[in-house]
């Protein structure tokens, strides 16, 4: 499995903090319309001018799940949880239980998701208002896993997730795993997409004029 490694090299002549994150995967429930929140993947804090910082990563995929206090909402930060290993190249399925140890109980691969995706399945041992997440979760390079985005999660539900593996670099101060607003946070990301390309880096220069070039070595 290949290793993949983005750098932000900061040339806009002051000192900023920034934040990687994923494009939204797709979601389909069997009760309907489920909004997914994007979390903050890897953040970068105060880089001066001229200098950088990075992040290596795997293709490893994970299912995600958490409890915070309330619903999600922007600035909802997710730094606890769980996951497991989930393979989307044959839709692998987990169970979630809140019966005894709460958490996924294993993985079925191949499983019944949608083709490209893998696949969440509750029962009726919660409720809505026991503020229970689901999501998706990628290697960035620590020990755990992050949280890449994440939705609400309710009983007796099969959640078909689809990963998008493209990636958004912008600079903007947040903590890792907190749900961001893309329409807020910049006016410009840099794009980082890997798909097709012998490259395995992509660095980042975000310029004077605040502009970003994005180079594949």
């Amino acid at each position: 499995m290949a290793t993949y490694t983005i750098k932000i090299f900061n040339q806009s002549q002051v000192t900023k903090s920034f934040v990687a994150f994923l494009q939204q995967p797709t979601v389909v429930s069997s009760g309907g319309s489920t909004p997914v929140y994007t979390n903050a993947w890897a953040t970068f804090e105060n880089i001066t001018n001229g200098a950088w910082d990075s992040v290596t990563y795997t293709e490893n995929t994970y299912a995600y799940w958490g409890q915070p206090v309330g619903r999600l909402d922007h600035g909802t930060v997710l730094d606890s949880g769980g996951v497991i290993g989930v393979d989307s190249s044959t839709n692998d399925t987990v169970t979630f239980t809140n019966t005894g140890a709460t958490g996924f109980t294993g993985v079925s691969s191949p499983g019944h998701a949608q083709n490209g995706s893998f696949q969440i399945v509750t029962s009726s041992d919660f409720t809505p208002i026991s503020n229970f997440v689901f999501g998706l979760a990628t290697d960035n390079g620590s020990a755990i896993p992050s949280p890449v985005a994440t939705f609400n999660a309710a009983p007796n539900e099969r959640y078909n997730i689809t990963p998008v593996v493209k990636f958004y670099v912008a600079d903007t101060a947040c903590t890792p795993g907190e749900v961001i607003d893309m329409d807020a946070i910049s006016n410009d990301y840099a794009a980082i997409d890997f798909t097709g390309r012998s490259e395995t880096t992509a660095t980042v220069i975000q310029e004077p004029n605040g502009a970003y070039t994005v180079v594949y070595e």
